[in-house]
């Protein structure tokens, strides 16, 4: 039998942000307008997504007592917004009720909306099985128990009845598990489980030497810059020491694990945001730990640490890239969507295929050379876990033993299994079939490449909702690819790789039209200063609006006297960039607005270039100093604005802000300077502001010129006198322990057992 690493998912309660009641709820028609655009796109969605809720009561199997509360608000990639609605039903929790809204950049067009209830919730509240008789039902379910956490009456909506259920956690005593439990409240029987602790696969001994991580300053691996991740041994604890130089290379040494896994995750952490556009696992700036040295064969996703052991020879700690991009993918499944990881093993298969994408997309993100550990679709080949390569094979399941397409048998097939046909579909979006074959014997497929499906599976995934099918996966997809490209090529590309692994069409999935071709045209930077005799530079940028990309031929308009223009090249593709190159005269002067043309096939597009030739009459530098502070929502912070004049003669300031958060106000003393003034700028926050760092602009508005400075307010949750146990904490709240203040890292309800010293991947002291 295959050896097999375990993985988990947590179901950490996040803190509910906002809260829409259906009762009174206009009608779907009357109640379809949303809110005008807001200039924060995150409001802008919330509104819409409420007043979807509100409009769309039937669609969402929702009765008058049913309530929806924000728990998640997520940016994926190329900016669209994703809200997951946690439900309660008179005021019980309904496990697979959630709803997830996918909104436009903007925030103000629905793109999708997903929920995995099948039918309106008619039941008794009242439990006809005590809540004892549910925790000694829960707890056979572990041969050996740890704790039986005090049961929470429920209701259960993931299947084509919801019932009323007492949902129970149960943790192991000699075998990682945290099982969750739901017992029927009228008949005393199990209905369902799901393990937090998930089975699943498992390397700088392996990313060559030397490697740079960030730690503390103090020399503590924990990163100063990525919140929660931190690397230390089985006690929780990171690993100190005197010099900030770590580990000595070998397969076996502990502390050179930890350079690896924090060289990994510290590089997922970046992928996600640079390739995928989400901020941090969990999407709303969090990370967790890796703890190494477990004396297993395996390792795993607890659902709030990652922690790893040792390959079967006992040769090689299991920290392999594509091993740690694996397990922490498992954090991204998690906080994706509504519901947590979920149970059965079709939904334990695409969670385990996610940790596989996870650990393809970090390889080739990275690209080491090969001479390390090369980008591929192999899984776990560097540890050699039971002296037999590879674990799994992406392009080609069947090499390793696992389903290259989808079958009725999948959702009894065991976990790691399951995650072939899903593993074989990425392969096929990403790389096409170079390389690969069809289950159904298509057409060949022209991939889109790594970076791209990693896009388009993601924001699938921030659409989750449980049960989580290979149907509803290729439903989510489709509608993905549709929101985040224009023209049908990524669609098209999207729908024959899932034919390619045998799951068909499902009713309801979204059909795709071919747009006219058409881009868009742009100057980085629009403007530059040189004196006379110089020359200016700048990028002309295209990119593919909709349909398909065009040539484009380059050309200015009519030009100033003493100015003349290169453009290199000057024939271009929808897509591509080309250089603009200025050359002036000794005897130009002034400011020249210089238009660019780019003539398409199908359209042309113009924009201008504004160049200053010499300096202005009148000019001065502004600043702000501090450029940064941290506050907790509801106090303040300030900063100094200098300005000095730098050419010509003083001129009058006007001072104003943008891209300001909703609960925070910016107020300057004075508001109108003189050139060579300075002013105070005030920021105040109200209790209300969500827990973020927010790039302020700050605006100098003078007779003769305008510039422009950046400040960075970083808001914690309101501060908390003392911890207290089953009590919602959100990011970033302060609370006191024993007479230490912690930080929150992630959002929680606490339990009894779950004190901040007792759980560093939730609390850090301050």
């Amino acid at each position: 039998m295959k050896p097999k690493l375990r993985l988990g998912a947590a179901a950490v309660l996040a803190v509910a942000l906002s809260t829409v009641s259906l009762a009174g709820a206009t009608s779907a028609g009357a109640a379809r307008a949303v809110d005008p655009p807001s200039p924060d796109p995150r409001h802008n969605a919330i509104a819409t997504s409420q007043n979807l809720i509100k409009a769309d009561k039937a669609a969402l199997q929702a009765t008058d007592q049913d309530s929806f509360a924000l728990t998640s608000s997520i940016e994926g990639p190329r900016g669209l917004q994703y809200l997951t609605y946690g439900r309660t039903h008179a005021g019980l929790p309904v496990y697979g009720g959630d709803v997830v809204v996918a909104t436009d950049s903007s925030g103000a067009v629905v793109q999708s909306v997903a929920s995995g209830q099948q039918s309106r919730i008619d039941v008794s509240t009242k439990p006809a099985v005590t809540a004892v008789r549910a925790a000694v039902t829960a707890r056979t379910r572990l041969a050996k128990v740890a704790s039986v956490a005090t049961p929470t009456l429920v209701i259960h909506a993931t299947t084509a009845k919801p019932r009323l259920a007492w949902e129970v956690v149960v943790t192991g005593a000699d075998h990682p598990s945290t099982l969750h439990v739901y017992v029927d409240a009228g008949t005393g029987k199990v209905i369902d489980q799901w393990d937090e602790v998930r089975e699943g696969t498992g390397n700088s001994y392996y990313n060559g030497n030397p490697v740079t991580i960030d730690t503390t300053p103090a020399y503590t691996m924990r990163d100063p810059n990525r919140s929660g991740i931190q690397c230390g041994g089985q006690n929780g604890q990171p690993y100190t020491k005197s010099t900030d130089s770590w580990g000595n290379g070998g397969g076996t040494n502990l502390e050179t694990a930890c350079v690896d896994a924090l060289f990994d995750v510290q590089h997922e952490w970046d992928m996600l945001k640079n390739w995928l556009g989400r901020n941090g696992i969990n999407g709303q700036g969090g990370g967790y730990p890796a703890y190494v040295g477990l004396n297993e064969v395996n390792a795993y996703w607890t659902g709030s640490y990652a922690t790893f052991g040792h390959n079967q020879a006992g040769s090689q700690q299991l920290t392999s890239m594509d091993v740690v991009g694996h397990e922490f993918g498992h954090g991204v499944f998690q906080f994706s969507g509504g519901g947590g990881s979920g149970s059965g093993n079709e939904t334990g298969g695409l969670n385990e295929s996610t940790g596989d994408i996870f650990g393809a997309l970090l390889e080739h993100y990275v690209n080491e050379p090969a001479s390390l550990d090369p980008p591929d679709y192999l899984v776990g080949e560097e540890v050699n876990l039971a002296g037999n390569g590879p674990i799994r094979n992406m392009q080609n399941p069947s090499a390793t033993g696992d389903p290259n397409c989808y079958s009725s048998s999948i959702p009894s097939t065991e976990v790691h299994a399951a995650a072939g046909p899903q593993n074989h579909w990425f392969y096929l979006v990403a790389e096409g079939t170079n390389g690969s074959t069809r289950c159904d014997g298509g057409a060949a497929i022209t991939g889109i490449g790594i970076q791209k499906a990693g896009q388009i599976y993601l924001a699938a995934l921030n659409t989750k909702t449980l049960p989580w099918t290979y149907g509803k996966a290729r439903v989510a997809t489709l509608n993905a690819a549709k929101s985040l490209f224009s023209g049908c090529n990524e669609f098209n590309v999207v729908k024959a790789a899932w034919s390619g692994v045998s799951v068909g069409a499902q009713s309801g999935e979204p059909t795709c039209t071919a747009q006219q071709n058409d881009f868009s045209l742009a100057l980085d930077p629009a403007s530059g200063t040189v004196q006379p005799g110089g020359t200016a530079t700048t990028t002309v940028r295209t990119t593919v609006t909709s349909g398909s990309a065009q040539q484009i031929t380059l050309s200015t308009g009519t030009l100033p006297a003493g100015v003349t223009a290169q453009l290199n090249p000057p024939t271009i593709t929808a897509g591509q960039t080309s250089t603009l190159t200025l050359t002036t005269s000794a005897g130009s002067s002034g400011t020249q607005s210089i238009q660019v043309i780019a003539t398409g096939a199908n359209a042309t597009h113009q924009a201008n270039y504004t160049l200053q030739i010499g300096q202005p009459s009148s000019d001065y530098s502004f600043t702000v100093s501090p450029a940064s502070a941290s506050v907790q929502a509801g106090q303040s912070a300030t900063a100094t604005i200098s300005t000095q004049v730098t050419a010509g003669q003083t001129q009058q300031i006007t001072l104003s802000a943008t891209n300001v958060p909703s609960g925070v106000t910016v107020t300057f003393n004075p508001q109108t300077i003189n050139a060579g003034q300075s002013s105070t700028v005030t920021f105040t926050t109200t209790a209300s502001v969500s827990p973020n760092t927010y790039p302020i602009g700050l605006n100098a508005d003078g007779a003769g010129a305008d510039h422009t400075a950046t400040f960075s307010l970083t808001v914690s949750g309101s501060s908390q006198t003392t911890w207290q146990p089953w009590t919602a904490y959100a990011t970033g709240a302060v609370v006191t322990y024993n007479g230490v203040q912690y930080r929150c890292l992630q959002a929680h309800t606490s339990q009894p057992d779950w004190t901040p010293p007792a759980v560093p991947a939730l609390w850090q002291p301050i």
